[in-house]
């Protein structure tokens, strides 16, 4: 018999196009695995937009490795927004509560549930890491702290981890990445570039807020990625270093910004392809599974065959 994978999207507000795209595994009699850990997909796009590259085809691979996924496609300009901060949040904290909230009927184990965010995702994933147990959202939201819980993040070349790292690194440049790196921070904060302080570029920086309750954290991005600097991601894994945060980092050596899979998959143009890169995905899949997931690889007994 072959397993069914149910598919829905659920919208999250009534006042924009906010939804959660749910990919779930029917439960079989036949397959010893039972409640499954589940992760949560935010594509980048600048907060301009949420990118089709990094959304249903990456939810794929983790259904085709036991996960339920989803993909949250949360507030974002083209939904006629000038500013999407703490908005974004807000609909990532929602998308969790519900998928707690119907766990038992979806199949999804409770304390296994993991955010992986690209470029712009990866911030508001980052974000939402080290503020979601702070009370504020909580309050604002009216949801109980343990709805919003989550358990592990993986950031693939995540924008904006330290925006003040990105500011001097793009100081007197041109090019691509200042003006992603611009649009976002405007976005942000609902300002133009002049009206931005260094304290407001720290405000919207998950580095700032980084401790000892952050959760594990699985990074991967590019040497010469043109979009993110590097820089800003050593910082923020020397960050999580200082206040014992479990961490694994991967830098590959080459790679244009926004790869997705790496894969012919996901790719627009030929420079999106490289198998090397693509070896991102076993990397994260097996630090879930040995640091976090440890139990979930086989959680119960296995008949005799």
């Amino acid at each position: 018999m072959m397993i069914d994978m149910k598919v829905d999207a659920i919208r999250l507000r009534d006042d924009r196009p906010v939804t959660l795209a749910t990919y779930l595994l029917d439960l079989s009699p036949q397959i010893a695995w039972g409640k499954r850990p589940a992760v949560v997909i935010c594509p980048g796009g600048g907060y301009m937009y949420t990118s089709d590259r990094e959304a249903e085809p990456v939810a794929t691979v983790f259904l085709s490795k036991g996960y339920h996924a989803f993909v949250l496609r949360y507030t974002t300009e083209d939904m006629g927004v000038k500013k999407v901060y703490p908005d974004a949040l807000y609909d990532l904290a929602k998308a969790i509560a519900l998928i707690r909230s119907r766990a038992d009927e979806w199949g999804v184990e409770r304390d296994k549930i993991a955010l992986v965010g690209f470029s712009a995702g990866g911030h508001l994933v980052a974000m939402y890491s080290v503020q979601w147990y702070r009370g504020w959202l909580e309050k604002e939201l009216g949801i109980p702290k343990e709805m919003l819980k989550l358990n592990a993040v993986i950031l693939a070349y995540p924008a904006g981890l330290d925006f003040v790292t990105m500011y001097e690194v793009f100081k007197g440049r041109i090019g691509r990445g200042v003006e992603v790196f611009r649009k976002m921070v405007s976005l942000l904060l609902g300002s133009s570039e002049e009206g931005i302080s260094v304290d407001k570029l720290r405000e919207v920086s998950p580095i700032t807020y980084v401790d000892s309750n952050t959760p594990p954290t699985f990074i991967w991005t590019t040497a010469d990625d043109p979009i993110v600097p590097v820089e800003s991601i050593i910082a923020y894994v020397y960050t999580l270093a200082r206040n014992n945060v479990p961490f694994e980092l991967h830098i590959f050596g080459h790679g244009v910004h926004g790869l997705s899979l790496s894969t012919r998959t996901t790719a627009k143009t030929l420079d999106q392809i490289d198998t090397r890169v693509a070896k991102w995905v076993d990397l994260a899949l097996s630090w879930l599974e040995e640091n976090v997931f440890k139990e979930s690889v086989y959680p119960y007994p296995l008949s005799p065959v």
